[in-house]
């Protein structure tokens, strides 16, 4: 149990269902699906799309999704709805044009939206309610309008210079050309009547229709190379997932293009290490931490781009042989310095978790990349579109160059764990741009090494060295920040938090489901 003389958030228990998000009206929604007979699938699907309106700063209908699903104790169900680039844009063309790295708001950025195709899939093979029930509440929040929660409100005012760029941006979400404060009330009207649309006609007008031609007309006009042809080629990849063993718990993720495999990585070297006497508020701690991300971000960045395109076998990387030699790399006395190691790009997200009262579990991430994605909001639709474009490379050669209908690298990541008789035990995810494999191994190890709750194991203090600057959360003791830059990390207390994150345990002995959520963000978790 917590020490109650800490502030803290208590475990949430329930038995018939929970669900955990980033933000309380978006959970809330998630319960009142499951409520209505809906399952974790509904759940999720209306619960994504609630947080499409309410957190644009990092989600939406303009965005991709990435879930696993594990239904009737049945091996999980990875969801890859990644967009895919479109065919014209390739290295060629940057070539020529002398565009030496794609803009962030620069329509180059814009990749297919691969959501909504991934939402109206899923449904069709694991739903329970009718399509259009889950889109009720989000379509009334964008019509009537939602009170801005408070670290939303925090995104859209470090992001104003963004959203005054293009005009329609600007008219949706700026008031009197200054951001949405805390407590405002934020419409959206015409993206209500996209959400209708869907909700009625599911992915085709999305795809074939008005909807997409709007997305179209609103890139041309600025330059990008977008086509209906790249809409009608998006599609959703269902498919086994990744795991890996780690003393005898079988951890699930998304394959590639998704960075699952990282933390995968990442466990298996860190699995080498003994814990037992480690405190997990500790420089050995951090520094084992830091020091798996460098090698394992080194071989992914090197490595991993679309396997459409490219033969390497990426299950190379989880051979045991192979991360017991990544593992020896590692002093405890001194850093390892990568050789060639750079990142594309350090966005945000959201992540939604639910588990009903079946014990389906759905661990489910959605987002558009940096927040508000490109800035860019098509003419007629209120569609706020993404900017996955930026984690391709420039680079002739490399598995994730940019090429046409081509998926990159992506940043976001959903998990699951199995215990050894394969049954889902843990749904859970951590936001956060390329943190999200430190932020899933350090809540791994919290919750299974150290014996944390889940709470706890969400709460606790978080570091990420990336690309040899190790930003520490200001909550990291002093000592631990000198012990760690006297081992020649290059230390430096953070000015934010890094990420947010979601969890659901499931008690296969009791039938309690015990949740917890990040309050570095907006949400809650909500149990029945």
């Amino acid at each position: 149990m917590r020490k109650l003389h800490i502030p803290g958030r208590s475990n949430v228990i329930g038995m018939n269902g929970l669900a955990a998000t980033s933000q309380p009206l978006s959970t809330l929604e998630a319960i009142n699906i499951l409520k209505k007979g809906g399952n974790a699938i509904d759940a999720a699907i209306a619960a994504s799309a609630v947080q499409s309106v309410i957190e644009p700063n990092s989600t939406g209908v303009g965005g991709d999704c990435f879930a696993l699903i594990a239904l009737n104790n049945q091996n999980p169900i990875a969801v890859n709805g990644s967009g895919i680039s479109p065919k014209k844009a390739n290295l060629e063309y940057f070539n020529k044009n002398k565009i030496k790295k794609i803009n962030p708001t620069s329509p180059h950025s814009v990749n297919i939206p691969g959501a909504v195709h991934a939402w109206y899939k899923m449904h069709q093979k694991f739903g329970k309610l009718d399509f259009k029930e889950l889109f009720i509440v989000a379509e009334n929040y964008a019509r009537n309008g939602f009170p801005v929660h408070e670290v939303v409100a925090k995104s859209w005012s470090e992001n104003l210079d963004k959203l005054k760029i293009h005009p329609i941006s600007k008219f949706t979400f700026l008031k009197n050309s200054e951001p949405y404060k805390f407590g405002e009330i934020h419409k959206n009207e015409s993206l209500a009547n996209t959400l209708n649309t869907i909700a009625n006609k599911g992915a085709e007008e999305f795809y074939k229709g008005y909807i997409a031609r709007d997305i179209v007309d609103s890139l041309n006009a600025i330059g990008g190379l977008h086509g209906l042809e790249d809409f009608y080629a998006q599609d959703t990849i269902f498919s086994e997932s990744l795991n890996y063993n780690y003393k005898n718990l079988n951890l699930h993720q998304c394959p590639p293009n998704g960075p699952g495999i990282t933390v995968l990585m990442m466990m298996g070297i860190l699995e080498n290490f003994d814990f037992t006497n480690t405190n997990p508020m500790s420089s050995k701690r951090f520094h084992l931490q830091a020091e798996a991300t460098k090698i394992a971000y080194e071989e992914r960045e090197r490595k991993i781009g679309d396997p459409k395109f490219s033969n390497y076998d990426y299950l190379e990387l989880l051979n045991k042989n192979y991360l017991n030699s990544l593992s020896s790399k590692i002093l405890m006395n001194k850093i390892y310095n990568p050789k060639n190691y750079s990142i594309t790009a350090h966005p945000d997200t959201v992540y939604i978790t639910v588990v009903d009262k079946d014990q389906n579990a759905v661990s489910f991430i959605n987002s558009i990349c940096f927040a508000f994605g490109s800035g860019i909001t098509t003419n007629k639709t209120g569609i706020l579109l993404q900017n996955r474009g930026v984690n391709f490379r420039l680079e002739e050669n490399h598995p994730n160059v940019i090429e046409g209908n081509k998926r990159p690298l992506h940043t976001i990541i959903p998990g699951l764990v199995l215990d050894k008789e394969n049954k889902v035990i843990l749904s859970y995810g951590v936001m956060g741009g390329q943190y999200q494999p430190v932020g899933h191994c350090h809540f791994l190890q919290n919750f299974f090494d150290f014996g944390l709750s889940v709470q706890e194991s969400i709460d606790l203090p978080r570091a990420f060295n990336l690309e040899m600057k190790y930003k520490l959360e200001k909550s990291i003791s002093n000592e631990i920040f000198k012990e760690l830059k006297n081992l020649g990390h290059n230390v430096s207390y953070a000015n934010n938090t890094h990420g947010g994150g979601q969890a659901i345990y499931i008690d296969r002995q009791s039938g309690t489901l015990i949740g917890g959520s990040d309050s570095r963000k907006d949400g809650c978790a909500i149990a029945y």
